[in-house]
């Protein structure tokens, strides 16, 4: 009864000073721990914890617990030692994972509260979810067969931020669009190594969390995550997912291996899929039982990239090409006649939207269609920044509007507006849309510093534009300026900010878009020399980041790359998009 009552206790005071009753699952079939036994298949210098030993005081069960859930590889085999038989049985560590900076000294004996400092929440499939300066971790203790042992838990693994940058990396679970028409990019953290393909894996077949609603859709009918596991057999990736056969159809299992293509090909090992669900295989339209990698294709946000994929202004016309061979687009605006300032291309090159030099128009012209008609989608604004292109040849321009900004977007030619809270009626500098069109990011101005923030864009299943979530304030280190130069996309779910450090030196920075902290792996942080003003970049793995400037032009990722001298006259480069 003592052991039922201090659990119980605890349970409660542990959601509300460490969780802050985080929501969690109530139904849905059983889960595999994403935190295995597995001894033999994470990178790294192993560390095998010391178990409790006798006679140890509550605070030492408590320190040697948290120091056992750093057992390298990952497991909670010892973990587990340090709590009672029903509690062990009951800790659930996969359900999600908590990260801090450094504990404090733990303190107490049937309750023993531990401070934590910088702490991180991540979800059941590896998904950032919040940051919290600090919250008080308590535990409670009973004595079991003459030994103090934990009898109340969070169902979570609890370890340090340091530890979870080396065990665990980014990646990404691809679901689909309200139109089931194009691949979305949900970023999450999997533990590295062998047992990478199981996680991602376990992490697509979890129910999607309610605030993606209107975000993205998945096609994995419920029920599939009952032991899970993922080999990869001569380079095949084996998912066997329980459930319902007759819940698949050919469309569904066309989107399933679409997901699992782009979800899978992060791990280097898989070079092809073969899927079942309840002993069924399911094929691709070819018949075969095995998709390649290439299955998600067709819902590719970035389309058939147009080569080349860079565009300029030269003398106010619209050129294009490499970055050392800039010619004269076919289309109008690849002519003499129209004073524009800025412009915006089309995914598939086909299309450029130009900023009139005033900033009150927005042009829309054919790229490659001499004769091609230039309409006036936007007419009377007050300022307009750069248009961008989504998937569905939507043009998102940002109206600053004297510092009461307007969302403008055009759909067939017609512009509307779009209410973005926290961004419509603020001082803003700039928006990005990504290529997929569910994620807004946005620069606004404050009186000492800048914000960077970004909101998911709502859909329905038509394509309609609902609205937009809550902002998420993106993290910023303070080592440079507090003002924001420019961002640009550096992946679907990265952005680079560019910011001064002082009169020589400039700093570009990669950040997760969700708002997890600290530099995404690819990028990173990099120094600029020189006086910088606008950054060019693409979310399209292995383009150039170029950052410019009053006589600069840099390559910001590979900086041992030659750039060409821009020739006079040459404005406003930017990639499609």
């Amino acid at each position: 009864m003592t052991s039922r009552l201090g659990r119980a206790l605890a349970s409660v005071t542990g959601c509300a000073l460490l969780a802050a009753c985080t929501s969690m699952p109530t139904d849905g079939p059983v889960r595999e721990p994403q935190v295995s036994t597995a001894t033999d298949d994470a990178p790294g210098i192993s560390f095998d914890p010391r178990p409790p030993q006798a006679g140890e005081s509550p605070t030492d069960i408590v320190e040697g617990f948290l120091e056992a859930m750093k057992a390298t590889p990952i497991t909670t085999t010892v973990a587990r030692q340090f709590l009672t038989s029903d509690a062990a049985d009951a800790w659930a560590p996969e359900e999600q994972v908590i990260t801090y900076a450094e504990p404090g000294p733990p303190s107490g004996e049937a309750f023993v509260q531990v401070p934590l400092t910088d702490i991180n929440f991540y979800d059941d499939r590896g998904a950032w979810q919040r940051s919290s300066p600090g919250r008080t971790l308590e535990l409670g203790l009973v004595q079991e067969d003459g030994e103090w042992r934990i009898d109340a838990l969070p169902d979570a693994l609890i370890v340090p931020e340091s530890w979870f940058g080396d065990q665990y990396q980014r990646e990404s679970l691809y679901y689909l669009d309200p139109t089931a028409e194009v691949l979305v990019a949900e970023p999450v953290y999997v533990p590295r190594g062998d047992r990478s393909a199981s996680s991602l894996v376990r992490g697509l077949v979890t129910p999607l969390p309610a605030e993606l609603t209107g975000v993205a859709t998945t096609f994995f009918p419920a029920g599939t995550r009952d032991g899970l596991s993922v080999p990869i057999i001569g380079g095949i990736a084996v998912v066997d997912l329980s459930g319902d056969p007759a819940a698949v159809d050919e469309e569904t299992g066309r989107r399933m291996l679409a997901q699992l293509a782009w979800t899978l090909r992060q791990d280097p090992r898989v070079r092809a899929i073969q899927l079942s669900v309840g002993d069924r295989a399911i094929t691709v339209p070819e018949g075969s039982s095995e998709g390649g990698l290439d299955a998600g294709n067709p819902f590719d946000p970035d389309g058939q990239r147009p080569d080349p994929d860079l565009y300029a202004l030269e003398d106010g016309r619209v050129v294009s090409g490499t970055i050392d061979a800039l010619a004269g687009t076919l289309g109008p605006l690849g002519g003499d006649g129209y004073d524009v300032r800025s412009i915006g291309v089309s995914i598939s090159g086909s299309h450029v939207a130009a900023v009139s030099t005033s900033g009150t128009d927005l042009l829309l012209a054919p790229t490659q269609a001499p004769d091609g008609e230039v309409s006036t989608p936007v007419q009377g604004a007050t300022d307009l920044d750069t248009p961008h292109w989504d998937y569905r040849d939507r043009i998102w321009v940002l109206d600053r509007g004297a510092g009461r900004a307007r969302v403008l977007v055009v759909t067939d030619g017609v512009a509307g507006e779009v209410t973005v809270p926290g961004v419509t009626g603020r001082s803003v500098k700039k928006i990005l849309v990504s290529r997929d069109g569910s994620r807004l990011v946005a620069v606004v101005r404050g009186r000492a510093a800048d914000r960077v923030v970004s909101t998911r864009i709502l859909h329905d299943a038509t394509g309609t534009v609902l609205g937009a979530t809550p902002l998420q304030q993106l993290p910023l280190p303070a080592e440079a300026s507090p003002r924001v130069r420019d961002v640009g996309w550096r992946s679907p779910t990265s952005i680079a900010v560019l910011r001064k450090i002082n009169a020589d030196f400039s700093l570009v920075r990669t950040v997760a878009v969700e708002g997890a902290p600290g530099d995404v792996e690819t990028g990173g942080a990099n120094l600029v020399r020189g006086p910088t003003r606008s950054l060019v970049s693409a979310p399209v793995e292995g383009s150039d980041v170029y950052a410019l400037g009053p006589n600069l032009f840099a390559n910001v990722v590979r900086p041992e790359r030659p750039v060409p001298t821009l020739p006079e006259g040459l404005s406003a480069l930017t990639y499609v998009g």
